[in-house]
């Protein structure tokens, strides 16, 4: 979609509970998704962390990117 989850949350609450109510369930509004840009700026993938606080799944989440040198984008 373009951000993370927790950009996208705060943006359009009701969007993200329909699309989560439409998929039955198997898309789930937490604030550990991030997306995954190349050296070019590229937006070339996403990871979703999950399972503790939603601020510490986003940092989970920046680790993992960051460690095969590629950039997180978390907004």
């Amino acid at each position: 979609m373009g951000m993370g989850t927790r950009s996208l949350a705060e943006k359009s609450p009701p969007f993200l509970g329909a699309l989560a109510a439409m998929s039955n369930g198997r898309v789930v509004p937490s604030p550990g998704g991030v997306l995954i840009r190349d050296q070019a700026g590229e937006v070339i993938g996403a990871v979703g962390i999950s399972g503790d606080a939603g601020g510490n799944d986003k940092i989970c989440a920046v680790a993992g990117v960051e460690t095969v040198a590629l950039t997180a984008d978390t907004g």
